[in-house]
């Protein structure tokens, strides 16, 4: 059955290849519209449940995917194409997505530190995306792309698909990463040789039970410990699981410094992935006209200036470009309703789109099989 089903890999196919499987394996690929050639391969790769063809529920449709997966099937599909859009499943709640997700057999649920935004907690293993209101744009970022600590696979759940708008945009790093070398290979050079691009988490307030600092790093805090046992708890977290760098500012504000690299190269491939979040930080910035001195910006917060992690300045002419090129090779994903993607962090950045009327988009993080290697 694995020998057949690989032949889906292939981005022009429509059928398996062995006909006498397609009662058992009543799965398809499917060309989703605008997708894109990354090396070779569909970007993203389209998987549906054949025409005529249905799964009784989210169990047998489970069953049927942890079969496959245990032939390192979609290990391998992801590795080639980046994402993997799944359409006509029987996936219509957060419980069946929690189902779903479990049965790729993914080593564990990826556990969250340094926690930017804000997220609702539904099950062991699905999360509401980041609740910033509808209007808010999210540039491309690689998921956890400014911590040493960060997700390898991401799978997103389309519950409820919004009037207008709501899609994820999708980059290939893979891509973005050539086209840099190809365009500005003075910008990729300083990226892969310069220190590193700095990474600045800053997060007003006082740490203090049940907002959104203790999920961030506060983990460990206990009701009735005094400011000063709670700000050690968080500097031991910050020491032991990210080796970071952190200063409490006069206003109770915590700012986190991590210096990491902009560019990696993937373990089993070799191929190098532009693997960080600074594009989107600098993209907020220039969106709330904070780009000088004192960085405050029209919505009221600061936004530190976007520098090599030597704070020397990246010019602005290289990131406007930048968001320009990520713009110009994205692919806006066409959510319906039930849809699921699974997304490979460590090749394939993501964004948001503003939008209208009500959206409902889960989330469920794992940790992978990938590794970076050294460049």
């Amino acid at each position: 059955m694995a020998a057949a089903l690989k032949s889906i890999v292939a981005p022009t196919a429509s059928t398996l290849s062995n006909p006498t499987l397609e009662a058992e394996v009543p799965i398809e690929i499917f060309p989703v519209p605008q997708s894109r050639s990354v090396h070779g391969n569909a970007f993203p790769l389209g998987i549906r449940v054949k025409e005529g063809h249905q799964f009784q529920d989210i169990d047998a449709a489970v069953r049927r995917i942890e079969e496959l997966a245990q032939t390192g099937l979609f290990d391998g599909l992801l590795q080639s194409h980046g994402t993997i859009l799944f359409r006509g499943f029987p996936v219509k709640t957060a419980s069946d997505f929690s189902k779903f997700v479990k049965a790729f057999r993914l080593p564990q649920p990826h556990r969250e530190i340094g926690l930017s935004g804000k997220r609702t907690t539904i099950n062991d293993a699905v999360k509401t995306a980041n609740e910033e209101p509808p209007d808010v744009k999210f540039y491309y970022h690689s998921e956890y792309g400014r911590s040493a600590h960060f997700p390898g696979v991401l799978f997103f759940f389309s519950e409820i698909v919004p009037e207008q708008g709501g899609q994820t945009p999708l980059l290939s790093s893979l891509e973005l990463y050539d086209r840099l070398r190809a365009e500005m290979p003075e910008f990729a050079h300083d990226l892969e040789t310069k220190v590193s691009p700095s990474s600045l988490f800053a997060a007003s307030g006082k740490i203090e039970l049940n907002n959104s600092r203790q999920d961030s790093y506060g983990f460990d805090i206990q009701a009735g410990d005094s400011l000063d046992v709670q700000r050690s708890k968080v500097e031991a977290v910050l020491k032991q699981d990210l080796q970071a760098e952190a200063e409490w500012q006069p206003n109770g504000a915590l700012h986190v410094l991590q210096k990491l690299p902009a560019i990696r190269r993937i373990q089993s491939t070799g191929k190098a992935t532009f693997f960080n979040g600074f594009a989107g930080v600098y993209g907020r910035a220039r969106d709330n006209d904070a780009l000088k001195s004192p960085y405050r910006g029209l919505d009221g917060k600061y936004h530190l200036p976007t520098t090599y992690g030597d704070g020397s300045p990246i010019p602005t002419a290289y990131l406007d470009r930048l968001l320009d090129l990520s713009d110009e090779i994205g692919f806006l994903v066409p959510w319906e309703a039930g849809d699921v993607a699974l997304i490979d962090n460590y090749t394939v950045q993501h964004a948001r789109s503003p939008w209208v009327g009500k959206r409902s988009l889960l989330v469920s993080l794992w940790d992978g099989r990938e590794k970076f290697a050294p460049f």
